[in-house]
């Protein structure tokens, strides 16, 4: 067989196939990137070429591989080969007909199965060109990176049709695992809500704070992925539950509070904290009304920042919102009315009871931001890439690592 194989056989030897498209093509001429051209092909008779062109004519390169069935067999035999080329090095890189994206897939599956490598396109290029000479391009590299995330971890397509079977498999595997799925009356997927067994009866133990945060996926079929974290008594970060859906909507956050609730149910004093999204208010407001809902004082100071306030009100701000006194509080929201009164005026559309420590109703643990969330949204930034099943395998691997 001549795939993936020097030409080193003697006339006459006999192989299983003969492979004129596949990896031997291009590791024969002494992993060159070779301009093949199919000079003759039938049933029983393979005989490819190298093509090579010259400033006034074109000719043929001296090698070539020329092989034919035996009757009544699948197997073939070489009856003509000629080792040496005619033609530059220069010249049997111009075509690389047979350097394709399917073909460098070949090269690149270790790496991608390593997560601790960044395939980049750029990668794939750098790694063809030192290998085997190859100079390939970009999009051919994408191409292959593609190839070879859809053998290793399925098609977007196959992941969703598996989905169902996955969450079923998930709470059978796993007792306490809340799952459920929304679809539309074209039986497509709108939504997904799960929460593992372990991580539902953990909290219990938690303090009564929720963070709500979301995330974009970056596959191909796009969406959010919303997470919901707490803290244990010891002070770390405790993982609640996880859903997916397309965008951040008052329908996909109200579908999102009630499978929570279905899920971990209620607490006593139980508070939220998010950002100023209005859909998350929205829909705590509606399904969770016994509770508080705050803001996180770090999306609020950002807001800040992008109206081009004053590092003096910021830093006002920063400082009313974190003491303990309200009498403090005041006299720092005073200093700010002296300084720009129209910042003060967009901080009062929030009633300070959602921001500010002093004002709050409840206790507030400690918690005056949602920075909680962002060691899972850290470690799954590579995750958000993958297919939805094996982004919810990474899902749990993570969870469980943090809470461990």
């Amino acid at each position: 067989m001549v795939e993936a194989q020097p030409i080193t056989e003697e006339v006459l030897e006999t192989f299983d196939s003969i492979q004129v498209e596949g990896q031997s093509i291009i590791e024969i001429g002494n992993e060159q990137a070779l301009g093949i051209q199919v000079l003759q092909s039938a049933p029983v008779i393979e005989e490819v070429v190298e093509k090579t062109f010259t400033q006034l004519t074109r000719r043929r390169c001296g090698w070539c591989v020329r092989a034919f069935r035996i009757k009544d067999s699948t197997l073939f035999k070489i009856v003509k080969i000629e080792k040496n080329h005619d033609c530059s090095v220069n010249t049997m890189k111009v075509d690389q007909r047979h350097a394709t994206s399917k073909l460098i897939s070949v090269y690149i599956i270790d790496n991608l199965r390593d997560l601790r490598f960044e395939v980049t396109p750029a990668f794939v290029m750098a790694e063809m060109q030192k290998l085997h000479g190859l100079d390939i391009g970009y999009h051919k590299a994408w191409r292959a990176i593609q190839r070879v995330s859809a053998l290793i971890r399925g098609t977007p397509e196959e992941n969703y049709e598996l989905l169902s079977s996955y969450l079923y498999m998930m709470r059978s595997k796993n007792p306490g695992t809340y799952t459920d799925i929304m679809i539309d009356d074209n039986n497509r997927f709108l939504y997904m809500f799960y929460a593992y067994g372990s991580l539902i009866s953990g909290w219990n133990h938690c303090r009564p704070v929720i963070a709500v945060d979301a995330t974009f996926l970056k596959s191909k079929v796009c969406g959010v992925l919303m997470i919901s974290v707490s803290k244990d008594a010891n002070n770390q970060t405790f993982p609640l539950v996880f859903g997916i859906a397309k965008s951040e909507n008052n329908n996909s956050y109200e579908w999102y509070f009630s499978e929570l609730r279905n899920a971990i149910e209620s607490r006593e004093n139980l508070i939220f904290l998010s950002d100023r999204h209005q859909s998350i208010a929205y829909s705590i407001a509606k399904v969770y009304p016994e509770s508080h809902h705050w803001i996180c004082i770090y999306h609020l100071e950002q807001n800040l920042k992008r109206r081009k306030v004053k590092n003096e009100v910021i830093k006002l701000f920063q400082s009313g919102a974190r003491v303990y006194r309200r009498k403090e509080f005041d006299l720092y929201m005073s200093d700010i009315t002296k300084v720009d009164k129209k910042t003060y005026d967009y901080l009062m559309e929030e009633p300070p009871e959602r921001w500010a420590r002093s004002c709050s109703p409840r206790r507030r643990y400690d918690m005056l931001t949602t920075n909680i969330v962002e060691p899972m949204n850290y470690v799954l930034l590579e995750a958000r890439e993958f297919p939805i099943l094996r982004m919810m395998d990474f899902d749990l691997s993570e969870a469980t690592t943090l809470v461990l």
